[in-house]
């Protein structure tokens, strides 16, 4: 009887400290948000209808900004993704062998407002994991192929640090904010992070340009022209294969 009384202790002390490691995102009030809407499907844990409601707050340019910092007040808000379908992203434990790659750890909330906002800015904040990359992803399609044959997908568990580091990142997000907000916009955005040196932005910016994830106002052909056509022409000279690449298909565009 003893024994019991223990294990009920140790079990209600794991619980407990489960409940201050993540709590549920039912403790958002999305009504004191500038978008109660969006925001309610963005959290929610159906994937289809946070990916529709990131674009459409995308879509919406910086004036989205302080929603998606609202977000991140919370680090211990955490809503496991559901009805993922081929979804691969570090919270997932299948692999299909195929699908949508999101190096984000999205069922943290301040990690998915992060990987929105991270869209949006063009900035690099430590949002992501960077613990999946293409090339690993078919390493492991090759080498269990035969596993794959016979169950139809991998089981993958992949290392997440970020929910750790998120008092952090945060707060560089926000001062960031902080410091842009009076002149910043998603066009100036575009062109800061092709005049960067950071290659992860640069990348990321041409992205944007090449499928287009939301609009951009005033970006248009002859923007393109005027502001960065000459910096796209020099960083096609580059070294690095994959900005040589992707610069090479911005220009034939």
């Amino acid at each position: 009887m003893k024994h019991i009384f223990y294990i009920i202790i140790f079990a209600c002390f794991l619980s407990c400290k489960a409940q201050k490691t993540e709590s549920k995102v039912e403790n958002i009030d999305t009504s004191e948000f500038e978008h109660p809407e969006l925001i309610s499907d963005f959290i929610s844990a159906e994937w289809e209808k946070v990916f529709k409601a990131k674009d459409s707050l995308l879509n919406i340019g910086e004036t989205v900004i302080p929603d998606l910092l609202k977000l991140m007040d919370n680090p211990k808000a955490f809503e496991k993704l559901q009805n993922t379908a081929d979804l691969i992203y570090p919270g997932a434990t299948e692999f299909w062998g195929h699908g949508w790659v999101i190096d984000y750890d999205i069922d943290w909330i301040a990690i998915r407002a992060g990987w929105a906002m991270e869209n949006l800015t063009s900035q690099h904040f430590g949002f992501s994991e960077n613990v999946i990359t293409e090339k690993e992803l078919m390493e492991l399609h090759k080498n269990n192929y035969a596993k794959y044959i016979e169950t139809g997908k991998h089981d993958v568990n992949f290392e997440r640090q970020k929910f750790k580091e998120l008092d952090v990142i945060i707060a560089k997000a926000k001062n960031w904010w902080k410091n842009n907000q009076d002149n910043w916009t998603p066009l100036s955005g575009l062109k800061d992070a092709i005049f960067s040196d950071d290659i992860y932005r640069q990348l990321d910016a041409i992205q944007q340009m090449r499928f287009t994830r939301f609009k951009i106002k005033g970006y248009n052909q002859e923007w393109f022209d005027k502001e960065i056509r000459e910096r796209i022409v020099e960083l096609n000279k580059t070294d690095v294969e994959e900005l040589k690449l992707q610069t090479g298909y911005l220009l034939r565009n």
